[in-house]
């Protein structure tokens, strides 16, 4: 789900948490982090009062895309009531 966002444009926790999926601040907290960890996912500090971060894909990350189009493919041949993703996430690149 995150990744699938940074695709599509979100940057920054609020944005993430307004996501369909409803995920939870500490779950989006950890996996942000895991993200980051793991080199998919770096930081950027938008806002020093209180401190504010905005997240960007690596390389690594970006990388995922071809993936997560295949997976969305799938889902939707067999299993229809998935999220169709916008023709913009679908758009080779």
């Amino acid at each position: 789900m995150v990744v699938r966002d940074l695709i599509n444009g979100k940057a920054r926790f609020a944005e993430f948490l307004a996501s369909p999926e409803r995920i939870t601040t500490n779950v989006l907290t950890d996996r942000l982090a895991t993200l980051e960890r793991d080199g998919l996912v770096a930081r950027r500090r938008y806002q020093d009062r209180p401190p504010r971060y905005e997240y960007l894909l690596t390389e690594k990350g970006a990388a995922l895309l071809p993936v997560l189009q295949d997976l969305c493919r799938w889902a939707n041949r067999f299993m229809p009531e998935t999220w169709r993703p916008p023709e913009s996430f679908m758009a080779p690149r």
